[in-house]
């Protein structure tokens, strides 16, 4: 007859066994998690993408359209203006770096005529007739540097492949969203399933009134490069401003991405231009951060302004553009979380 175990005894061997095959497991599927990481940040992009997009998919079908079409509508509609922002900057880029290589000894004459040591120096080592040279054979050049080119066209084509991916299944999880949605809560015990859907309901809102909010700032933002430009009469200012508005997607530092061409292209035309540009870049930043920002953010997510910058700051050092576009909802969850759920449990104990 086996005596019983006294409470002094410690856990059994089957306790220890089975912490340790959990730990094993849990420390297992981190692991497989790490090694299919791309995958994973591609597939929560995609399900944020498309929980934010819904709102305006539900719209659509508010007008009679079926899901199907509403979500093929949308999604031209999105082709359609990166079609459109590609035309508008790539022909003038490429004439702009053009020009800029066939001056390139032009400028660094009239540069010289200004300044005595430089005109010594330029002269000295043939600087100019050297440029001219290298313009020249540029054509060789590139053959030459073809090997850069091929990485960089990999690289580029690369992140091309995540773009379709990402469309991809951002179509699959918007024309899917109501069966998974009731098929991950099928996984929830039935006493609990009903108190689920009553907190997912508004967690879903707030993605999608983050998402519209960005795409507020982001249009506001490009809306007033694109005036501000026409005032300084900048070259291609569709262009700029378009990008400006892409940058703007990004919380908290887009305004910032956005400005570097502009700013290259205003210095390219006269200082005066490229401090312009610098100084309404730097205002605007300071009143997106700490005006815009938290007044939209703080009506469609119901967060304080300063939590709305902590979360994208520690959301970007996280995991880059992907976390800090990601906090702010993330938090608006976690605070409804808290007030529905942590905090009554504690005020009922």
């Amino acid at each position: 007859m086996i005596a019983p175990r006294r409470p002094d005894e410690g856990p059994s061997t089957a306790t220890i066994v089975r912490v340790i095959l959990t730990v094993l497991g849990i420390l297992a599927l981190l692991y497989a998690a790490y090694l299919v990481r791309s995958v994973l940040v591609l597939t929560i992009v995609s399900a944020f993408l498309a929980v934010g997009l819904d709102p305006a998919v539900r719209r659509l079908e508010d007008l009679g359209l079926r899901r199907g079409f509403a979500v093929a509508v949308l999604f031209v509609t999105v082709i359609i203006l990166l079609a459109g922002f590609v035309i508008a900057i790539v022909p003038p880029l490429v004439s702009q770096v053009t020009n800029f290589v066939t001056d390139l000894p032009k400028y660094v004459q009239d540069i010289a005529q200004n300044n005595p040591r430089i005109r010594e120096f330029v002269a000295q080592n043939d600087v100019t007739e050297r440029l001219r040279d290298a313009t020249k054979d540029l054509p060789g050049l590139i053959q030459g540097s073809l090997g850069g080119v091929l990485g960089v066209a990999g690289s580029i084509l690369g992140k091309f492949f995540s773009l379709i991916t990402v469309l991809v299944l951002t179509i699959y999880f918007l024309l899917s969203l109501s069966k998974i949605r009731a098929g991950t809560l099928k996984l929830i015990p039935k006493s609990r399933r009903h108190r689920a859907q009553q907190l997912a309901d508004p967690i879903l809102g707030k993605i999608g009134s983050y998402i519209e909010g960005q795409l507020t700032i982001a249009l506001l933002s490009g809306g007033l490069a694109f005036l501000f430009f026409l005032i300084i009469a900048l070259p291609f200012p569709i262009a700029l401003a378009l990008w400006v508005s892409i940058a703007g997607l990004i919380p908290l530092v887009g305004a910032t991405i956005g400005a570097i061409p502009a700013i290259i292209v205003a210095f390219f035309g006269s200082m005066g231009h490229g401090i312009a540009i610098v100084v309404y870049f730097i205002v605007y930043q300071q009143l997106e951060n700490y005006v815009i920002a938290p007044r939209i953010f703080t009506r469609a997510v119901d967060v304080s302004p300063a939590a709305v910058l902590l979360a994208a700051l520690i959301g970007g050092t996280l995991l880059g553009f992907v976390g800090a576009l990601m906090a702010i909802p993330v938090a608006a969850s976690l605070k409804l979380i808290m007030q529905e759920v942590v905090i009554p449990k504690s005020e009922s104990h």
